[in-house]
């Protein structure tokens, strides 16, 4: 569950800091969804 909130708070950020149009900012939060998916599948 940190792994999730974790992946999704930096997406958040990374979608804040660099990504001006709405795309960009959808395709980082679903990247990092992801990511994240795959990281807790791995962990557990």
């Amino acid at each position: 569950m940190k792994v999730l909130f974790f992946s999704m708070a930096l997406g958040i950020g990374l979608a804040l800091w660099g990504a001006e149009p709405r795309a960009e900012v959808d395709q980082l939060m679903a990247a990092s969804e992801l990511a994240g998916e795959q990281i807790y599948s791995i962990l557990h």
